[in-house]
This record gives C-alpha cells, sequence and structure tokens, in this order.
C-alpha cells in the first residue's frame, strides 16, 4: 500500500473518527476550557475595572492634596502677617517704653545737673564773697590808720549817698 494512495473507505474512516473525537473533546473539555477563558476574562475585566477606578482615586487624591496644599499656603501667608503685625506692635511698644524711660532719665539727669550747677554757683559766689571779704580785711589791716583808706571810704560813701 502506498501511502500517497487515495482510499475513499480509509479516509472515510479517519474522517469519522475525528469528528468522533472532536465531538468527545467538545463535550468533555471545550466548556472547561471555555469556562477558564471566561473567568481569566472576568479577571482581567475587574483588574481594568479596578485600575479605572484606581486611576480616578489617584487623580482625586492629587487634586485634594494640591488643594490642601494651597489652603496650607494660604493659612500660611495669613498666620506670618499676623505675626509681623503683633511683632510691629510689640517692636513699637518697647520702642516707646524705652523712649519713655529715656525721657525720664534724661529729665533726671537735666534736673540733677542743674541743682549741681546752682549749687556750684552757689559755692563759688560764697567763695568769691569770702575771698574779696578777706582780701578787703587784709588791706583794711595793713592800711587802717592811713589817710588814704579814710579818703578811699568817703569816696565810697558819697557815691553810695550813704551819709556817715
Amino acid at each position: 500500500m502506498k501511502i500517497l494512495d487515495f482510499n475513499i473507505p480509509d479516509w472515510f474512516w479517519v474522517a469519522f473518527n475525528l469528528l468522533v473525537l472532536m465531538l468527545v473533546l467538545r463535550k468533555i473539555l471545550w466548556k472547561r476550557v471555555f469556562s477558564v477563558l471566561e473567568e481569566r476574562q472576568k479577571t482581567v475585566d475587574k483588574t481594568m475595572q479596578d485600575s479605572a477606578e484606581a486611576e480616578k482615586l489617584r487623580v482625586e487624591m492629587e487634586q485634594l492634596r494640591t488643594k490642601l496644599d494651597q489652603e496650607l499656603e494660604a493659612r500660611t501667608a495669613v498666620k506670618m502677617q499676623e505675626a509681623r503685625t503683633r511683632a510691629g506692635k510689640e517692636f513699637d511698644r518697647i520702642v516707646a517704653e524705652a523712649e519713655a524711660k529715656a525721657a525720664i532719665i534724661i529729665s533726671a539727669a537735666k534736673t540733677k545737673a542743674g541743682q549741681e550747677r546752682h549749687a556750684l554757683l552757689v559755692e563759688m559766689k560764697g567763695q568769691v564773697a569770702a575771698t574779696a571779704v578777706e582780701a578787703a580785711g587784709l588791706l583794711l589791716r595793713a592800711n587802717i590808720d592811713s589817710e588814704r583808706n579814710k579818703l578811699l571810704l568817703d569816696n565810697f560813701l558819697s557815691e553810695g549817698d550813704i551819709s556817715a
């Protein structure tokens, strides 16, 4: 028998066996294979759906984070401005307090300096007067009997319009 001979009954039995084999395989395996394929398709679809939802949530979270960052920056700017305002007021208060204390100290120093000046002037006048009296006393003791002192005394009394 030749391999390439065409024998219809042989081909008929081969086709019949192939058809029976396909029916048996379809009956036994075909449903299982398709059920596995369907389950895998469902799993892939669910994964794709979950992925889309996760992407949507990621976008929402990113938007929320951006919004929160903006709110935080705005609040920070407000707090910084409030802190600057408080610091400015505190600075002004401290400067005013220091200026008031400085004015009190300067006023006290001026008063004390004036009192010391007045005391020095009084003391100097007293010393000048004492020196003048002492000088006059020395002159008078040295020339008490002299005619010249009498003449000076008379001239002094006459200029002052004091009669003796």
